[in-house]
């Protein structure tokens, strides 16, 4: 079968011809993917600054796709049903993690979802797709970065009516802003500094916030002087400041000055430091650690939370889908077969891309 493989060469991604995986336990299924996603986190790998040290392996964690076979325990699933493939699972103090699409870096390597087929460890990690749905491109999204951003907007102590802030107009901090606007936000401010990123914002409803023009803190306090209630964080440790130069501690301290007191953080982006490996051989350049204005944040009483996201998808998105009122599928603006994902990824890292989508035809 045809994959999407990470090699150890930073700014490459290449196209193989690999073995098709097996069932080799009675709980595991073997998925033909339809159609699998490109996200913001394998750019963190593309880059060289996050990959397990055991190459080549198979990338990818978006993905849906068709039940092709089953194992003997398994009974609520069966060939032919249409399934979302979750990115990852078992990320809960004390459990093993299973993710897809890095290796081994988080847990054992279970595969990737850019391939044309996978196998799932267990039936846990899939959701069922709705029956009569319409789009693949909208439920590929409840593999993680539809669930992601909800989460994000969760993370931040968010009620209805609040302002919110949203650090990354790339996919992920798109759908933050997305979802922050479905649950009834007052205002959500879109911060970004590629102009094609920030009149998509503006499309969903948000207010664009050019960084390239300033702080965003100081931006936005001129029009909500009190600060806003939440702020989400959707870029990580790849974040740039205002004269787009590399600062990781950027967007932490600029959320801290922005956010109002009483009001809530979420760092959603990831945040990586390691040794280097021939999976990320530029590590390096992620320090691992941040100064950050604890007074201030003190003083504010304002709560941050960050980590891993808890990828079980909420049924309340596959009902907002299936209803009509939420289309996530805005985000995509390319799709591609496997053979031209390489070129996928090299527009998508030079931003003139929004997202890509890999459609795998029978």
């Amino acid at each position: 079968m045809k994959a999407v493989l990470w090699e150890g060469r930073p700014g490459h991604v290449s196209v193989r011809d690999v073995p098709k995986p097996q069932i080799k336990k009675d709980s595991e299924l073997l998925i033909r993917i339809t159609t699998a996603a490109i996200c913001g986190t394998d750019l963190h790998t593309y880059h060289g600054i996050f990959g397990a040290d055991d190459i080549p392996y198979i990338l990818g964690h978006e993905g849906v796709g068709v039940v092709a076979e089953v194992g003997k325990d398994v009974t609520d699933y069966k060939p032919g049903d249409r399934v979302i493939v979750i990115a990852g699972e078992g990320f809960e103090p004390g459990e093993t993690a299973e993710a897809y699409g890095f290796g081994d870096i988080l847990g054992p390597n279970i595969g990737g979802l850019q391939a044309e087929y996978v196998v799932a460890p267990d039936s846990g990690i899939l959701r069922r797709l709705p029956s009569g749905f319409d789009d693949e491109l909208d439920y590929v999204l409840l593999s993680d970065i539809f669930a992601t951003g909800w989460w994000s907007i969760s993370q931040t102590g968010f009620e209805a009516g609040d302002v919110v802030a949203v650090y990354g107009a790339g996919p992920m901090g798109l759908l933050a802003a997305y979802s922050a606007i479905l649950r009834g936000a007052s205002k959500v401010y879109s911060i970004d500094r590629i102009p094609s990123r920030l009149a998509k914002a503006k499309e969903i409803g948000a207010i664009p916030i050019d960084l390239s023009k300033g702080l965003p803190s100081e931006q936005i306090s001129k029009l909500e002087p009190n600060g806003v209630k939440r702020v989400s964080d959707c870029c990580g440790f790849e974040c740039v400041n205002v004269e787009g130069k590399p600062d990781e501690a950027f967007i932490v301290n600029d959320a801290i000055a922005l956010v109002s007191a009483g009001g809530g953080i979420a760092l959603t982006g990831v945040y990586w430091a390691a040794k280097p490996s021939k999976g990320e051989p530029l590590i390096s350049l992620a320090r691992g650690h941040i100064q950050f204005d604890i007074a201030t944040w003190w003083l504010k009483n304002v709560s941050i939370k960050g980590g891993i996201v808890n990828l079980g998808v909420d049924p309340q998105l596959l009902a907002l889908i299936q209803s009509g009122k939420a289309k996530p599928s805005f985000v995509f603006d390319r799709i591609v077969s496997i053979e031209e994902a390489p070129e996928a990824y090299e527009a998508f890292n030079e931003r003139k891309i929004q997202k890509a989508a890999i459609r795998f035809f029978p």
